[in-house]
Order: structure tokens, then sequence, then C-alpha cells
């Protein structure tokens, strides 16, 4: 046999940017940020507040068609096919407020093929959210978790949350967080932007830290956390400009 024939298989990537470059007007919001995720991760994206999160998410949802440079998931541009296989959970609630969870769920059975009904309903007990309650009768907290019910409900290979757990109160923020664990595929990417790391970085492996639109650093979270401490330490160095 020749020397090297046996080797671990590298994960496939199921992001990949090269020289992404997104502009708004004289505002340059991603600078080329050149990036491969591979399947498998949770992913933290941190940065302070208009450092490019979000409009990251954005581009990998198919929700900003301009931009420079390259994206690829799972191989192809963002498209129709790519909308397929991404989950998104924005930053403010998407739902109709005349809507109730059960006319939610029809919508993601209908636009979905990936979506499981009966999973999406156990979660929704587990939460106590009952299917016939108004979304307008519900707290900011109530209907982060039903999105999340809807949201972790389909098979994607990619999720992306944008702060997920910001109008949860912080007595349910661990239920949530292992709702997600639970039914996160190992065989998914998933990247969560959050101002939460304390709260929530038990669940990175890895962790993105954007800052005035380009990557300060994509670290292992455990190295971090052995040269720091803490994960949130390390980061802090990160955004005071320090070398970590």
């Amino acid at each position: 046999m020749r020397e090297g024939k046996l080797r671990l298989l590298e994960p496939e990537p199921v992001v990949v940017t090269e020289h992404l470059t997104k502009r708004f007007q004289s505002v340059t919001a991603l600078d080329d940020i050149s990036l491969s995720i591979p399947e498998g991760r949770i992913i933290g994206m941190v940065g302070p507040n208009g450092s490019g999160k979000s409009t990251f998410l954005k581009i990998l949802a198919g929700l900003y068609a301009e931009y420079g440079g390259e994206v690829r998931i799972c191989g192809h541009k963002p498209s129709a096919a790519t909308k397929a296989v991404t989950a998104y959970l924005p930053d403010k609630p998407g739902i109709p407020y005349d809507f109730t969870p059960e006319d939610a769920i029809k919508i993601y059975e209908g636009f979905f093929r990936d979506f499981d009904t009966e999973q999406c309903r156990e979660m929704l007990k587990l939460f106590d959210i009952k299917e016939t309650a108004p979304v307008k009768e519900m707290s900011k907290g109530v209907v982060d978790k039903l999105q999340i019910c809807l949201l972790m409900a389909r098979k994607a290979r990619l999720y992306l949350l944008d702060e997920p757990i910001g109008g949860v109160d912080i007595a349910a923020r661990d239920h949530v967080l292992d709702i997600i664990l639970e039914e996160f595929n190992p065989g998914a990417t998933m990247i969560i932007v959050t101002h939460l790391i304390s709260e929530i970085e038990r669940l990175f492996d890895s962790v993105i830290v954007l800052k005035n639109g380009k990557v300060e650093a994509f670290r292992d979270s455990d190295s971090i956390r052995m040269q720091y401490g803490t994960l949130e330490e390390g980061l802090k160095e990160i955004f005071d400009g320090r070398e970590i």
C-alpha cells in the first residue's frame, strides 16, 4: 500500500467565502472576507455592533444578492437551491401577528420539504406553546421560542441564527440552548450571531470575530479557553485589538 493511502478525511465545507465584500453606499459592511466553514460545527459569530455579522448571515440566506467576491453553500452560489437547504432565523420576529403556531406550521410544510411537522409540535409542547394561540398575544420571548421550534424542525444543511435568545428570559435560556443542541444535525453547520457570549458559548465549537467588517479571528473555542480561562475573556482581548 502506498504511503499516505490511509488518512483521515476532512469534513466537507458547507460555507466557503472568497474575498466577500458588501458595501452600502459609502459604508463597507464586509471587507474581503475569506472563510471555509466545515460541516458538523456550531460556530459563534461575535463582534461589536456594526461589525457586519447580520449582513454576513443575510448574504448566506440569499437576502442580499449584490456583493463582491464569491459565496458557496454546499458548493453552490446563493440561490433557490441553497435556500432549500438553509434555515434562517432573523434577529426580528418574522411571523405575522395575526398568525398562530398552527398557521406557521402550515406555511413551513408548504415551503420546506425538509420540515418535520411532528418534531415541531413536540418542541412546542416542551415550551408549553399552544398551537392555536395568536402570535400577537405572545411575549417576544415566546415568539423567539416559536421561531426556534420552526427552524430546528427543518433538516437543513446550514442553520443561521441571529440573536436567537435575545428576548428569552434568563430562566428559560438554558432550556432553549439544550433544545438547539439536541435537535442539531451533526452533518449540518450552524452559525450563531450573539452578544450573550457567556450564556451561549457552551454551544460553540469555534468562534469567528468580526470587527469593522473584517475577520479578526477564526479560532477553536477550546484553544481560547485554554489560553485565557474563558471564551469571553479571550474575545475581549480581540475586541481591544490585542493579539491572542
